[in-house]
């Protein structure tokens, strides 16, 4: 089990740093729960934790741009920009609703300009940028996001660490706003499509020389810690994501982690907090699994039985062209896929 960290190791890691988180929601929930523990050991309250551009001051921080400032609603033209400092501390979120749009050039334009770099970016737009864009949502955000990565890279130095978080992982029917079936009736499905999207990110950014941290990866064992819209999570769950990007970062800056002796930067993936694939040597004890071959007697995943549960087709769509199930809604899942999805069903049940 990870070893949750507290404020005095906390404070040691990040001291003398600027950190800059940018995202949707959950990442702001992310910021605030950080720049709480710089403060104090207190997991964040429920009301904190769900404030968002509607407070000019959560935590300790300040609202400096966007939110009640500008009367904006939660849709794409939505801007936000909150600032924590203290002594020897510099926290900034930023809240984006897609990964490269004009608002993203705009930022990364002043973090050309400013003489201060950031030594950590934390970032993820996924959900946003699948969700409220159309149909073409998926594809435009594989092309964006390579253009991001760059741009924030030129913005800032090589010494600055770009963290990707892969997406969270959201419940069978998430009733978040974000997922609201007008903006794009294939929402409450994404729980399938992340699996791709978050496996194409995580790939994309080990590429151009970023590092990642697979929270869906890390939290799918953990559905008692997500909040009851299916989307968002609670205290518990977001002081141990912030531990695990506190573990990632000292293995990077080689910064002893709750007063351990430092360890190597090669030696992350052992810790589990990089992003990483199932090994041969789990692969056997995965498939008994799944197949119920364990005490557990998990039975074998259906995928046709599950689509007909959560993704019914209207009667007026039966016909030939719809007969391939897997291919028409959801895309062609590998043998991977499907041990994973059918590890999520069994969590849920838990």
């Amino acid at each position: 089990n990870m070893e949750i960290i507290r404020t005095r190791d906390f404070r040691r890691i990040f001291q003398n740093k600027y950190v800059i988180f940018m995202g949707d929601s959950n990442m702001r929930s992310i910021y605030k729960d950080f720049i709480l523990l710089l403060q104090k050991n207190d997991p964040i309250n429920d009301s904190d934790r769900k404030a968002g551009g509607n407070k000019e001051s959560i935590c300790g921080d300040i609202l400096l741009e966007g939110g009640i400032y500008k009367n904006l609603a939660s849709g794409i033209e939505y801007e936000e920009k909150r600032v924590f400092m203290a002594n020897i501390f510099l926290v900034k979120f930023i809240f984006l609703t897609r990964c490269r749009n004009d608002v993203t050039q705009r930022i990364f334009e002043e973090f050309k300009k400013d003489s201060e770099k950031p030594d950590l970016v934390v970032i993820n737009s996924t959900l946003w940028d699948i969700s409220r864009y159309g149909e073409n949502g998926e594809k435009d955000f594989k092309i964006n996001l390579p253009l991001c990565f760059d741009d924030l890279r030129t913005a800032t130095t090589p010494t600055t660490i770009i963290l990707w978080l892969t997406a969270l992982p959201i419940s069978a029917e998430p009733s978040a706003i974000v997922f609201d079936e007008k903006y794009r009736p294939e929402n409450k499905y994404w729980r399938t499509q992340f699996l791709h999207i978050n496996a194409f990110s995580a790939e994309l950014a080990k590429k151009k020389n970023c590092e990642v941290l697979d929270v869906h990866y890390l939290f799918r064992q953990h559905p008692d810690m997500r909040d009851t819209d299916g989307c968002h999570w609670n205290s518990t769950g977001h002081r141990l994501i912030t531990s695990y990007i506190a573990q990632t970062v000292s293995l990077i800056w080689h910064v002893p982690y709750i007063d351990r002796n430092a360890v190597d930067h090669k030696e992350r993936e052992l810790h589990g907090v990089c992003y990483r694939l199932i090994n041969e040597e789990n692969e056997n004890l995965v498939k008994r699994t799944l197949t119920g071959e364990t005490n557990d007697g998990i039975t074998n995943f259906d995928l046709n039985a599950y689509l007909a549960e959560y993704i019914p087709i209207p009667n007026e769509t039966r016909n030939e062209e719809n007969s391939d199930r897997i291919g028409t809604i959801i895309g062609k899942l590998n043998e991977t896929d499907r041990r994973i999805l059918n590890l999520m069903d069994y969590y849920e049940k838990q």
